[in-house]
């Protein structure tokens, strides 16, 4: 399959990368599209020490599967892969297992490639209305969501995000649907503008 490889050192593309074959539980995923996240550029400078194939989110279809119902389906994928069988997944924190691994960030092969692997209980259907330019960014928005899992924000509650990047962009409007009184601040008037469409407060950093 083509694939771009990480080496520690630099980026390379492949035209005849092995393609993976998934162990048990796990399903076979053919990759429509990736984004690339801040992460995957912190990889190219070394951050986490990985080596192999990066990228973590996508939107795939499913070729293979230990179930039936699943091949054929369209998907996105958690990037944790946990144990299931140490204390901590068995506490029900998966995401906090010490022996995962994570697509394409930590000892797990990722998106840059026709293919990767996940267990299958990772695996979530895309409904047909979401296109996969959308679809794509299900990774990112679920970590501005995991903010609504850790905190109960009240239309009272007076919130402040700074910075309105990629993630700040997803973060404000994950937090504009609670009522509170949301303003975010950041340096580039484009992204901050971006929000004031949507009628969420903004402030420049010299503000």
């Amino acid at each position: 399959m083509r694939a771009l490889i990480f080496d520690g050192k630099a980026l390379r593309y492949e035209e005849a990368y092995p393609r993976p074959h998934p162990p048990p539980g796990e399903a076979l995923v053919r990759v429509l599209a990736a984004g690339i996240c801040g992460t995957d550029l912190g990889i190219l400078r070394g951050y986490m020490g990985f080596r192999g194939i990066p990228g973590h989110e996508f939107v795939g279809i499913v070729e293979e599967a230990p179930e039936d119902g699943w091949v054929g389906r369209r998907v996105v994928g958690e990037i944790n892969a946990a144990c299931g069988t140490c204390p901590t997944c068995r506490a029900g924190r998966p995401t906090h297992c010490p022996h995962r691994t994570t697509l394409g960030i930590a000892g797990r092969d990722g998106a840059f490639a026709e293919f990767l692997c996940l267990p299958l209980v990772n695996l979530h259907p895309v409904p047909e209305a979401i296109p996969d330019e959308a679809a794509v960014f299900t990774e990112p928005l679920a970590a501005a969501l995991q903010i609504l899992e850790q905190l109960h924000l009240r239309p009272t509650d007076r919130v402040a995000v700074l910075g309105a990047g990629r993630l700040g962009q997803l973060i404000a409007r994950v937090l504009r649907l609670t009522g509170c009184e949301l303003v975010v601040w950041g340096r580039h008037p484009g992204k901050l503008e971006r929000l004031r469409a949507l009628g969420v407060t903004v402030r420049a950093d010299d503000d």
